[in-house]
This record gives structure tokens, C-alpha cells and sequence, in this order.
């Protein structure tokens, strides 16, 4: 596993940006925080990206699956990422609401997160073979 820099970036909310949300809204919203795995990321100490979606990130000594909204181009390639915890309430990155991971380059990419899903150490190998195998499949063959 490689070791690399993780900036950790937490914003406020600006001000009157915020839709209005209804009761029934606000239910929901909270079923879901009280349901959803989260990681704070203070605590973010390494990550490893499956591809171009996926990340394994470990808080600590635990791991978590990102997944991503959409193709975050590039992304198995970064040596540096951070994570934006746009609601900036909570600062803790769960994968709803608008969390983002951005990948630093020279035009900078945010990518909005869909799912983080806590791991045990068994699943996170199994994630990280099964996306080895898939890169194994995709590369061109040489011809004999």
C-alpha cells in the first residue's frame, strides 16, 4: 500500500445557498446520518484508489469504500487528494449531501461522493485484489 498526501479540506456553507427543506426533509436527512458510515477527515491517514470511481481510505487503521458519483478522471493516477465536506457542518464525510473528493492537479477535479461504506481489513483486500484482477484483464497483451 503506498503512503500518500492527504490534504484534508472542510468548508462552511455559504451564506443563502441553502434550499429550503421541508420537515419531511429533514426526517429523512436525519435517518440517514444516524444510518450512514462516515470519516472524519482530520483522522484520514492513507487511501489507495481501485480506479477511477472507487478509493479504499483508512481512518486510522480502518478502512472505508468511497464510492464516487461519477468518473473522477484521473484519480488512480493522483498522489495527492483531499476531501471537502461541503456542508461543513458536521465536518465528517458520509456520502450524501455535497462531500467531494478533490484530486489536485493543474486544473483541479470535484468529484461529489455517493457512498462510504466502513470495511473490515478482509473486505478491503478482496475490493483491492478484485480491482488488481480488473487492471490485469485491461491491459494489452504482448503478442508472441
Amino acid at each position: 500500500m503506498k503512503l500518500r498526501s492527504i490534504l484534508p479540506v472542510l468548508a462552511a456553507p455559504l451564506a443563502g445557498c441553502a434550499a429550503i427543506a421541508t420537515n419531511t426533509d429533514a426526517g429523512d436527512r436525519a435517518a440517514a446520518v444516524r444510518e450512514a458510515d462516515c470519516m472524519r477527515p482530520s483522522q484520514i491517514t492513507d487511501w489507495t484508489a481501485l480506479d477511477d470511481r472507487n478509493l479504499i481510505v483508512y481512518e486510522g487503521r480502518r478502512p472505508y469504500h468511497v464510492e464516487l458519483a461519477r468518473t473522477c478522471a484521473g484519480l488512480d493516477f493522483a498522489t495527492l487528494i483531499a476531501f471537502y465536506d461541503r456542508g461543513g457542518v458536521d465536518e465528517r464525510i458520509c456520502g450524501y449531501g455535497k462531500d467531494r473528493v478533490v484530486v489536485d492537479r493543474l486544473i483541479p477535479e470535484s468529484c461529489g461522493i455517493a457512498a462510504v461504506d466502513e470495511l473490515t481489513d478482509e473486505q478491503a483486500d478482496d475490493l483491492m485484489r478484485r480491482a488488481e484482477e480488473q487492471k490485469a484483464l485491461a491491459r494489452p497483451r504482448a503478442r508472441r
